[in-house]
């Protein structure tokens, strides 16, 4: 879920090395080798082919809260991991984490690698720590290396005083 720059990324990675890979957002995108969704419509679709449910999403008011009960219900089942899993590694927002921890003891899912949570650090009496089927990560994947940043800002900053067009801003209508 999420074919912005990250999910991008992370659907190409996937796909090269022999993933059966599709991707959704929530407006129309398109990928080599990827079939990707959009929209409310074509949710249902997506998630009915998926049985490994990869999220790159932003947090917006249409996202918050997407990684519920009602989307894990939907995933496909007859995947080799022996039921649906989950990885969230967007924003601890988009999940609901009593949804994650009923559907992983029903078995509607069979296992969670999480990320990021609605609380961060996650408080030491979670029960995410202590859960059989669920993988912590520190949310620590990039590192952003000091003399990298700093050519990139002084990059942005003389584009503006060009009169330029900036890169990677923010669309407040988008809301990320």
């Amino acid at each position: 879920m999420g074919m912005g720059v990250l999910g991008r990324d992370a659907a190409d990675a996937l796909a090269r090395i022999g993933f059966d890979v599709a991707g959704w957002s929530s407006t129309p995108k398109s990928a080599a080798g990827i079939e990707c969704f959009a929209g409310a419509a074509q949710l249902g679709a997506f998630l009915a082919r998926t049985d490994v449910l990869v999220c790159l999403l932003p947090l917006t008011p249409q996202t918050r809260g997407i990684l519920n009960r009602k989307t894990f219900t939907q995933l496909a089942r007859d995947g080799k991991l022996g039921g649906p899993v989950i990885i969230n590694a967007g924003r601890g927002g988009l999940q609901v984490e009593d949804d994650i921890l009923a559907a992983l003891d029903d078995g509607t899912l069979a296992a969670a690698t999480l990320d990021v949570f609605g609380t961060e650090p996650l408080p030491a009496d979670s029960p995410f720590w202590t859960h059989p089927k669920v993988t912590l990560s520190p949310h620590n994947a990039a590192d952003t290396d000091p003399d990298a940043i700093s050519v990139y800002v002084a990059e942005q900053m003389s584009a503006f005083e060009r009169g330029e067009a900036l890169i990677n801003v923010v669309d407040r209508k988008f809301g990320y």
